[in-house]
């Protein structure tokens, strides 16, 4: 039976609205007049085919009359909600309000329901790479390798001034474990990241999308002249499925870029100091791929007036920053998995006739590979009521954990915008008082850095290239013990 849900890339319960929207966008970048690539014309022939029955209401209730009941029921995710606050004093001034949003997979895992993934490495080879770094690349590529299933793909690109297909989509049963083509990369030229993501997009966009397609881009340097253009095409990748991670090496790359390519799709980036790093990061792509429940996870949202969001942060399995947008992607959930994201909020003066505030309300967009692709969502509404009289409370555990961690994270943020703008003295006060709370915490090694850092700052009046990347990833890493691993 054909899914024309699927087809229009919309959930079951799509208005007709939403079904119009969906045809148009679809059909103005399938019609044969404009796209002349292979296969387009019949994509078109089935997107027509398939707005022709849903955009009837008679045809379309028979037709779901015979969709499985599965598809029916919604995605098997459960939502648990924390607040700071069980309700919002009513005051003339604004207040701060944090939520923590925990979404828990209650599907049980089924191996043969998964699609096959594939994951295509972008390679920086330039001149910077030569020696230790390339050689730690290619042996940790290689055992990649091994740990790929055979149904799935891997492809590679490396670029420098300009990228070159290393290997082309293969199936991993196809390859050998130590195939020459990767270990024979050579280094030379200036890196240009662009010339790289094109080449490995193309890579990813040539196979049947209900793949689960991983792109991860490592490099060990700045970009030149193509950052927005690399920011627009990992937007438009992340509309198309393809999730995009960052991995920098050394402490000469551009992070800003990385973290801004990387969360488009919801994913994240990483600074790699050694090849321990490079291959954890290997072995938890590789454990997500394998255990997707629904990807593209996304919260479109709207709140009351007044309302700003002033922060979002994924606290677990992958932590960072998110954009805040009125769509926010959210990234992977893995079978019988959690995950975990703080939201703060500012809130407006609460005048007398408002007794209950939304923060916010909307939906969380999915997709479920194992249900052939299917779309679906989940509607969520965060609120609280508002009241002149409340009582004294403390907030929950652990909320008020991640909160503290977040803090500190957030500490290095303000750090980095204290020292651009001259204030170093501010800068160093704020520096040490971050590393008391390390060491406090117990992690001596960060906090040392930290003390190191603040001198460089107060001789030279900057951060060391290096030690402001072990510092903002190293406070980030303070969050992975925030989020809770599984749920039953």
């Amino acid at each position: 039976m054909i899914d024309y849900y699927s087809t229009l890339g919309i959930p079951y319960d799509a208005t007709a609205d939403e079904i119009r929207a969906a045809y148009f966008e679809l059909a103005r970048k399938y019609h044969p007049d404009v796209n002349k690539e292979p296969g387009a014309r019949d994509t078109f022939l089935a997107i027509q085919e398939a707005y022709d029955v849903l955009s009837n209401q008679q045809r379309r209730t028979s037709y779901d009359t015979k969709l499985p009941d599965e598809l029916k029921r919604g995605p098997e995710v459960s939502i648990n909600v924390k607040y700071s606050r069980s309700v919002i004093p009513r005051i003339a001034e604004q207040q701060l309000h944090y939520v923590l949003l925990d979404l828990i997979c209650t599907a049980d895992f089924d191996f043969k329901d998964l699609p096959p993934f594939h994951m295509c490495l972008v390679l920086d080879r330039s001149t910077s790479m030569h020696g230790a770094r390339m050689d730690m690349v290619k042996a940790s590529a290689m055992q990649l390798l091994r740990q790929f299933r055979k149904q799935d793909l891997i492809s590679v690109v490396a670029f420098s001034d300009r990228a070159e297909v290393i290997v082309p989509p293969t199936r991993v049963s196809e390859m050998a474990n130590d195939d020459h083509r990767i270990s024979m990369l050579q280094t030379g030229g200036g890196t240009e990241i662009l010339q790289g993501l094109q080449l490995g997009i193309q890579q990813l966009r040539s196979i049947d999308p209900r793949f689960m397609r991983q792109l991860v881009l490592l490099t060990d340097g700045h970009t030149y002249g193509d950052d927005d253009a690399c920011i627009q095409l990992a937007d438009e990748a992340a509309a198309e499925g393809i999730s995009i991670s960052g991995l920098g090496i050394g402490h000469e790359w551009n992070d800003a870029l990385l973290d801004r390519i990387s969360s488009a799709s919801g994913s994240n980036s990483m600074f790699v100091s050694a090849a321990k790093d490079l291959n954890k990061f290997f072995e938890q792509k590789l454990s997500v791929l394998s255990n997707t429940y629904a990807r593209g996870l996304a919260y479109e949202w709207e709140t009351d007036p007044g309302v700003q969001l002033r922060y979002a942060f994924r606290l677990h399995p992958e932590t960072g920053p998110l954009p805040v947008n009125d769509s926010i992607p959210l990234g992977t959930l893995m079978f019988r998995k959690s995950m975990s994201f703080l939201f703060e909020f500012l809130l407006p003066p609460m005048p007398q006739d408002v007794n209950i505030l939304r923060l916010m309300r909307g939906q969380i967009k999915m997709e479920i590979p194992s249900k052939n692709s299917f779309r679906t969502r989940i509607p969520i509404e965060i609120s609280r009521p508002v009241s002149s009289n409340v009582d004294r409370e403390t907030p929950p555990s652990t909320l008020v954990e991640a909160m503290a961690k977040l803090t500190l994270y957030r500490m290095q943020e303000r750090v980095r915008r204290e020292v651009t703008d001259g204030q170093i003295d501010k800068a160093t006060k704020h520096l040490h008082y971050l590393a008391t709370h390390l060491l406090s915490q117990g992690d001596r090694e960060l906090a040392h850095t930290v003390l190191m850092e603040a001198e460089h700052i107060q001789q030279s009046r900057r951060f060391s290239k290096e030690g402001d990347k072990r510092i903002k990833y190293g406070t980030r890493a303070l969050l992975l013990s925030s989020g809770p691993e599984q749920k039953p």
